[in-house]
Formats: C-alpha cells, sequence, structure tokens
C-alpha cells in the first residue's frame, strides 16, 4: 500500500505482485462460480461391520474420496434399532437408510448431484 499525498490530500494507492494480483482474482472467481456445498456423513461402526461386505466396501471407498464429501466413522450413534435391521448413514444430520448397503451408497451418490 502506497501512500500519496496532492494538495494536502492524502490518496491510497494499492500496488500488486503478480501473485497478489493472481490470488484476488482467484477468490474473485471462487465467489462467482460458487462451488457445491460439501456433504457431511456419519457412519457407525457397528452397522459398516454388519451390513458391508468385500465388494461394497471397495465402491464406498471410491466414493468416499470424493473432496465434497466429509465423513467420520463413529463407534455408536445411537440409533440401536434402526442399525440391527438395516444400513444407514446420517447425512448433514439426517438419517438415510437403505434396503442392503448397496441401496445406501446409491442414494449417497445421489445427495452429490
Amino acid at each position: 500500500m502506497h501512500f500519496v499525498t496532492e494538495n494536502d490530500k492524502i490518496k491510497i494507492t494499492n500496488i500488486y505482485s503478480s501473485n497478489e494480483s493472481s490470488d484476488m482474482m482467484k477468490n474473485f472467481l471462487s465467489k462467482v462460480f460458487t462451488k457445491k456445498e460439501k456433504i457431511q456423513i456419519e457412519f457407525c461402526q457397528n452397522n459398516l461391520d454388519r451390513f458391508l461386505n468385500e465388494q461394497t466396501v471397495t465402491e464406498y471407498g471410491k466414493f468416499l474420496a470424493n473432496p465434497r464429501i466429509q465423513y467420520k466413522e463413529y463407534e455408536c450413534l445411537s440409533e440401536c434399532k434402526l442399525c440391527k435391521t438395516t444400513p444407514y448413514a446420517k447425512v448433514n444430520g439426517q438419517i438415510m437408510s437403505g434396503e442392503d448397503s448397496k441401496d445406501l451408497l446409491h442414494q449417497l451418490q445421489a445427495e452429490l448431484k
């Protein structure tokens, strides 16, 4: 930042390096073209152990690698009745369940769109 005095007035001018200018443009563009929100997913470890198999573990792994997804696995989510009967996850605080683990995965994938 530069201060320039002209006729008893102070004029402030900004001098940016090329990196600062580039960063400013990136910030501007990211605000104009908003990104889709991240999805928060919480899993119950007991439920995953009960309903996932080798094939679905690989499919879930690929899905969870998406940068828009933030997930966390808890030992228990205190949804024991649901946990015993169907695969489920909490998506942005709301419970989502499926007929089987593949159905749940398809529902989770639909949340990304």
